[in-house]
């Protein structure tokens, strides 16, 4: 399984860097245990994955970040709104999904957003992340990837072989780029929308099978 990177200095098609000043801590430690469902599902799947992956990341920070998306989801009109506010869109793009997850890179599981549009597969972080901007120096950025339907070979969701609740979405494209979202709160429901709405911009059926690896 390839992840994908997080290095500004690298160029790649599908990741886009929007620096920005270090962010302040954000104070919802106070409200963490009252996060929604759907969430505390994500983080308890995401938990067991990061068991296998060795991942650094903290819980906490990681249900920090969920609880700020979900107060900007209620305060500013909802995913429709974030998804608009993230990334420019097209005249008459509409957003049909989305779905809290987490994308793997080669620096562990980063929690976000991966919204599906009429044109697009995007996915944004919950916070905006570290990275090396030049030598010595550091930036940050949420950490976004942008991937258009046309650009998209295939969708494969994946169950691990060794233990079968570990389950990912692979999203390949034309150019050989490889993308693993995991940690869905409805594996099966994020499966079929991205297998369905590649299906419609093909024009041909597609039922979601997970695949054992």
């Amino acid at each position: 399984m390839a992840a994908a990177t997080w290095n500004a200095a690298n160029q790649h098609p599908y990741l886009q860097f929007s620096p920005l000043e270090k962010p302040s801590n954000m104070p919802c430690e106070h409200v963490v245990d009252k996060f929604n469902s759907w969430s505390r599902k994500a983080e308890t799947i995401a938990r067991n994955i990061w068991n296998n992956l060795k991942m650094g990341q903290s819980v906490p920070e990681a249900a920090c970040g969920k609880v700020n998306l979900m107060v900007k989801a209620a305060t500013e009109g909802g995913f429709e709104s974030i998804f608009k506010q993230s990334f420019t869109t097209y005249p008459h793009e509409k957003l049909k999904k989305a779905f809290a997850c987490y994308l793997s890179t080669t620096t562990g599981p980063v929690a976000g957003t991966l919204f599906l549009s009429t044109a697009r597969v995007t996915f944004c972080s919950d916070r905006p992340l570290v990275f090396i901007a030049s030598p010595g120096k550091e930036a940050w950025s949420y950490y976004k990837v942008v991937i258009e339907l046309p650009n998209i070979t295939s969708v494969n969701p994946v169950s691990m072989r060794e233990n079968p609740s570990e389950k990912y979405i692979q999203i390949v494209t034309v150019d050989g780029h490889s993308f693993w979202f995991m940690g869905f709160v409805n594996f099966q429901k994020a499966s079929q929308n991205l297998l369905d709405s590649l299906s419609e911009f093909r024009g041909v059926g597609h039922a979601a099978q997970p695949v054992a690896r």
